[in-house]
């Protein structure tokens, strides 16, 4: 048992498996999450530093950059100095990984999407919807809810779920923090938002990088536990290259249904390529694609598993340990 604590990679497997298992039968509560007094500083901080629309594109660029720098960095700067005076971190760092990912809130709120439209209360199931999509979703159609949830769910898994574990896994909590900070932020400053365009690049950029490495390994992932050749075909046949595109090409070719397309953000409408398969979602879709993020984490947390165990078993060179 203290070896658990004392041990690194043990420590991280035990954090790994208890995060994964706590995230499928706990929700925190939004009104007493972290990251909720985070999206209201956020909020809060754009509407005090965000430039005129007239105001040169630098200054738009520059109040974009130290924005997040001045959120962020009290918080990294505190989280360090706490997990390194802290005598056995193991439970301090579970605690903060299972606030970080929050993922069983976005399963929670698709599993009222999905239980509305099986009832067909449309008004419902656009108000469900509403908290876990930025599009506007006054205008959807019964296909294009069922596919904005499905979107969205597994968009969220790929940057929010996986991305916040493995940069856990690759860098520590701190490092974690950071990433998730920076998503939380950057789905505030969302560019789509009038007159973020030009202010919300810097910390867009960055999060886009941060979230590609992740993003690539969980749609491997999402390949393996589908249909490997029809997803792989489609995410190569995508017109789209961007990283969302690429991940909703790679779910929709394994179950043959069509993603992307036409979206309306604040009234205006924006037209994306359609990637993935050939025919529209249907109901039992959205229950096959849940179904498809499970087993992709289970697979995740199994496999980091294994690499983390054969890094501890691995033979240890004198003076590097």
């Amino acid at each position: 048992m203290e070896a658990l604590f004392t041990d690194s990679v043990l420590g991280t497997l035990a954090i790994l498996w208890l995060v994964v298992v706590l995230d499928f039968i706990w929700r925190w509560p939004s009104a007493y999450h972290p990251l909720t007094l985070l999206r209201l500083m956020a909020s809060s901080m754009a509407k005090k530093v965000l430039p005129a629309k007239q105001d040169p594109a630098m200054q738009h660029y520059i109040s974009g950059a130290l924005g997040p720098v001045v959120i962020i960095t009290p918080f990294a700067v505190l989280l360090g100095l706490l997990v390194y005076i802290a005598e056995y971190p193991l439970f301090f760092e579970a605690v903060l990984m299972l606030a970080l990912v929050d993922f069983n809130h976005i399963r929670f709120q698709y599993k009222r999407v999905v239980a509305a439209v099986g009832k067909n209360k449309k008004v419902l199931t656009r108000e469900t919807l509403t908290p876990i999509v930025y599009r506007d979703c006054e205008k959807l159609t019964d296909i294009g809810i069922a596919k904005a949830a499905i979107e969205s769910l597994v968009l969220r898994f790929c940057y929010q779920y996986w991305g916040v574990l493995f940069w856990f896994l690759l860098a520590g909590p701190v490092t974690a923090l950071v990433y998730r900070m920076l998503l939380t932020i950057n789905w505030e400053w969302h560019w789509r938002k009038p007159g973020y365009l030009r202010f919300s690049q810097p910390v867009h950029n960055l999060t886009k990088a941060m979230r590609a490495i992740p993003a690539f390994i969980a749609s491997l992932a999402l390949i393996l536990v589908t249909h490997p050749i029809k997803s792989f075909t489609a995410m190569i046949n995508a017109k789209a290259r961007d990283q969302s595109s690429l991940i909703l090409a790679v779910i929709g070719g394994g179950h043959d249904i069509k993603l992307g397309g036409p979206a309306f953000y604040h009234g205006q409408k924006y037209r994306y390529p359609r990637v993935g398969g050939q025919r529209d979602v249907r109901y039992s879709d959205m229950i096959y694609c849940q179904r498809a993020i499970t087993r992709a984490s289970l697979l995740l947390a199994t496999l980091s598993t294994l690499l983390l165990l054969a890094l501890w078993e691995s033979p240890r060179v004198p003076g590097l340990y």
